[in-house]
């Protein structure tokens, strides 16, 4: 196996390594940028990686019959969806779901373990909601002006009523606890 052939085949996952040290290093060394930006900067610039090393790359090694406009849209699509999963599947559900903090909680307290009434401390709506207002109006999501927030960003309020329709179309309803459950032994509820 040639030093091309291996480029070839890993050239994708290269760029997602690439993607989360660039994130990182945006986030530490950055850390006023608002997280929306540092995650479309490190995977955009990866994907420029992976899109010259395609079209720029060793051209004389391809594959009879595939060009490298070709390879770069292979790898493009191939790398966009890594990190797709890398950001909804890794970095999303460690920075917001409250499953996985609860149950890091429960296991840092220890043989002591918490009372519900100092899990609900940590976790009441007034502060989730807080802290969500804060990473949307850092983000340029949402803006504030004398307590009252308004929508800031056209991409994001696109992105909201995107996912709107597609519960709506796999649902059958807006919002995941307005759904009735229809069993064959008691029928809906």
């Amino acid at each position: 196996m040639t030093l091309a052939t291996l480029v070839l085949m890993v050239a994708p996952l290269v760029a997602l390594g690439a993607c989360i040290v660039v994130h990182v290093v945006l986030s530490r060394a950055l850390p006023g940028l608002p997280r929306p930006r540092g995650i479309m900067l490190s995977v955009g610039a990866a994907a420029v990686g992976v899109a010259g090393l395609a079209l720029f790359g060793p051209a004389e090694r391809l594959p009879a019959g595939l060009s490298p406009l070709e390879l770069a849209a292979v790898w493009l699509l191939t790398y966009v969806l890594l990190a797709y999963c890398y950001v909804i599947g890794f970095f999303n559900l460690g920075e917001s779901a409250r499953r996985i903090r609860l149950l890091i909680d429960l296991h840092q307290a220890g043989r002591r373990g918490l009372t519900l009434e100092e899990i609900l401390s940590a976790y009441n709506a007034r502060m989730i909601v807080d802290v969500r207002l804060q990473r949307m109006v850092a983000g340029g999501q949402v803006s504030e002006r004398d307590g009252v927030y308004f929508t800031a960003s056209r991409v994001m309020l696109t992105a909201a009523r995107l996912l709107v329709w597609l519960k709506i179309a796999y649902l059958g309803s807006r919002h995941e606890l307005d759904v009735r459950i229809v069993t064959p032994e008691r029928g809906p509820r």
